[in-house]
């Protein structure tokens, strides 16, 4: 290889609910990016106002092909009662939930609440790690105004690692000695360590790029030393509310999603896009080259 690039690609979310100080599971979706790391905190878009609140409570998803319940509560916080107001309920694709919509009779008083239960039917879940949403959808007339609000939550199943330093699978970067051992591509290349030092990427190095500082794997030359994109996910505390991920490809469409799972059930997800080891490819327009030799 005569040219090394490492480029950055920003994964800001696009979801509501980003609080500033939570744990994180992200979950990388199927990609050929190479991820090697790391958080970029910046401010998020901003919802209207509401004040109407939705919430679900969380489903036993322990309990394979059984009927579980869930419970939706809808707050009404406003000076204004609200009437006519109907929940319509989904759950992950193919699950099913009874009944799907329910009619609230009366009103829903100023400062008060009310709770609705539905069924979920939960199948055999399949292995590996796997999200699954749940949404109430509410209309209404008076209230704070706005006729419609939403409640979701996001239940995952499966394997989550405690760290990004556990989701290392591959060899990328080598030295003359043990170039035998590299395997970026899937194809038997990697990056040269030697030519990666003179540009002071050692091991530990700080590196800067999208507003970020990213910190380079303190290993050494033929050590699994970072994470393929293939739908693995990790446990992440931190403060912000975007992503700024040290990343490479090996092939003309390197890209990919993001998402991040909150505690609380939200989720925020983007999408990442960078170019091969050459410089073209996905994301050639957008991506920031941060090292290149």
């Amino acid at each position: 290889m005569s040219t090394t690039t490492a480029d950055t690609a920003e994964a800001a979310p696009s979801a509501a609910t980003s609080p500033m100080v939570r744990r994180l599971l992200l979950a990388m979706l199927p990609a050929f990016a190479l991820l090697l790391g790391a958080m970029s905190p910046s401010l998020g878009a901003e919802q209207p106002p509401s004040q109407v609140e939705v919430s679900l409570s969380p489903v036993d998803l322990a309990a394979e092909d059984t009927i579980q319940t869930l419970t939706v509560k809808v707050e009404n916080s406003s000076r204004t009662a609200m009437r006519d107001t109907e929940i319509t309920l989904r759950g992950p694709a193919g699950w099913t939930t009874s009944p799907e919509s329910i009619q609230v009779k009366g009103t829903i008083r100023p400062g008060t609440s009310v709770t609705r239960v539905v069924e979920v039917r939960v199948p055999t879940l399949r292995d590996g790690f796997r999200a699954y949403e749940f949404s109430a959808d509410v209309t209404y007339a008076g209230g704070d105004g706005l006729g419609a609000a939403t409640g979701e939550r996001v239940q995952t199943s499966g394997e989550i690692l405690e760290s990004f330093a556990d989701a290392r699978d591959n060899v990328g970067t080598t030295d003359l000695a043990g170039v035998a051992a590299g395997n970026f591509d899937g194809d038997g290349n990697s990056f040269s360590d030697e030519a990666l030092v003179e540009q002071g990427v050692v091991p530990g190095a700080s590196i800067e790029g999208a507003g970020a500082t990213f910190t380079w794997p303190d290993l050494g030359p033929a050590e699994e030393d970072n994470a393929t994109g293939r739908g693995q996910a990790f446990a992440l505390e931190g403060s912000g509310s975007s992503l700024a991920l040290l990343a490479s490809g090996s092939s003309l469409s390197a890209s990919g999603a993001v998402t991040v799972f909150y505690e609380d059930g939200g989720t925020s997800t983007g999408y990442i896009a960078v170019p091969n080891w050459t410089g073209v490819g996905a994301g050639e327009d957008t991506a920031e080259q941060v090292v290149g030799t």
